[in-house]
């Protein structure tokens, strides 16, 4: 199998804990986890390139990836298979280098385009039975770091991230 190049995230679900809070002027907010914040830095520290992609639209995910300095976010993608396929073309990588991490059905058609395929604990039944991988954690409860520890773990890349803190 190819090494993982590619991390692409689902949000609501993933990065956060699938709750939307609207204003009464109806202004959208999300939570996210300083955790998974964390673990895409290290990520990214590894080489490996962290994506977006979202079927939803909004500001909040526009500022957290800037934040985070995620280049790739697409976001409005109704046919996520279709959106992995481009943002392979993209990032001049097969989708045998990458993983993806989703909950719910809309993510399957991604998923098994992807070598890796990863839900959080909270992702409903038929994705958890699909996956790869299913996380300990929910999501947007740093079932995003854990799924980065053990790519960098599975890439033989976590001991050298490690260095730099210990």
């Amino acid at each position: 199998m190819s090494k993982i190049r590619a991390f692409i995230l689902d949000v609501d679900g993933v990065l956060t804990d699938s709750m939307i809070y609207l204003s009464d002027n109806g202004e959208e907010t999300k939570t996210f986890n300083t955790k998974d914040g964390h673990g895409i830095k290290l990520l990214q520290r590894a080489g490996i390139e962290v994506a977006i992609c979202t079927g939803r639209r909004s500001k909040a995910v526009e500022h957290r990836a800037e934040e985070l300095g995620i280049q790739h976010v697409i976001q409005g993608a109704w046919d996520k298979k279709s959106s992995i396929a481009e943002l392979s073309k993209a990032l001049g990588l097969k989708t045998s280098q990458m993983a993806y991490m989703g909950d719910d059905v809309v993510d399957l058609p991604a998923m098994r385009q992807c070598a890796l395929s990863f839900a959080p604990s909270d992702a409903i039944e038929i994705v958890r039975d699909w996956v790869d991988v299913v996380t300990q954690r929910p999501g947007g409860r740093g079932a995003v770091r854990e799924a980065i520890e053990i790519i960098l773990k599975k890439e033989g890349l976590w001991e050298q991230i490690l260095e730099r803190y210990v």
